[in-house]
């Protein structure tokens, strides 16, 4: 019974992180560490030239943001971040408090669902492990493709292999990890060329992503 709690807790946590022993326990073991790479090969993939305006949503402890401000810092580009989590801003505004001092970086309490952005704004948005807690995908697919650019694309990533064993262990009740799922949302929402590809990362670690153009 203890067990179920804490399960339960912990994939609450994945899909809202707050504070607290558990809220500390998701955020130090699976958005560091465990997500780590994906954030980094994230940013890669999108290949953010220095002028670009670069979105990423549910930025967690903001691992991505950073890696993407560097692709960004020596030109006119910026990085934005929206994430729904109050506890998770706070970890990353503390994290990239040199950046935001500098303007190059912009962190935004908000809900994929209705992000604060004018249309046409960005050159590339990406996530990691957050389509799974959207509940409505078409709708929240609707907004990335209202403020990206023509051209521009959008990119998730995840861990097919950690999915499985967080699935079997039922620490992801409360979302939908189905890719097919999610690539059917970004159709519906107007995207094309959307491709489900299986990529390793420079270290040869294995991982995959869904790619979709406007």
């Amino acid at each position: 019974m203890v067990m179920g709690i804490i399960k339960d807790a912990i994939a609450k946590n994945l899909r809202h992180p707050k504070s607290g022993p558990v809220g500390w326990f998701v955020s130090k073991y699976v958005f560091e560490d465990k997500n780590r790479y994906l954030e980094k090969n994230a940013v890669d993939v999108c290949k953010i030239s220095k002028d670009d305006i670069v979105l990423e949503v549910g930025f967690g402890p903001g691992i991505g943001l950073k890696e993407a401000h560097m692709k960004i810092k020596d030109g006119k580009g910026k990085v934005y971040g929206v994430e729904i989590s109050q506890a998770m801003l706070k970890k990353a505004s503390h994290s990239l408090q040199t950046e935001i001092k500098a303007g190059k970086v912009e962190l935004i309490l908000a809900d994929v669902a209705k992000l604060p952005f004018k249309s046409d704004m960005f050159d590339h948005v990406f996530h990691c492990n957050c389509y799974y807690f959207w509940d409505d995908q078409v709708a929240c697919a609707r907004e990335l493709y209202r403020v990206m650019k023509q051209n521009a694309n959008v990119i998730a990533v995840m861990n097919e292999q950690g999915l499985k064993v967080a699935e079997q262990v039922g620490v992801l009740k409360y979302g939908n990890t189905d890719p097919f799922k999610y690539m059917d949302s970004l159709k519906k929402a107007g995207f094309h060329d959307i491709e489900f590809k299986k990529l390793k990362s420079a270290r040869g670690h294995p991982f995959s992503a869904i790619f979709a153009k406007k």
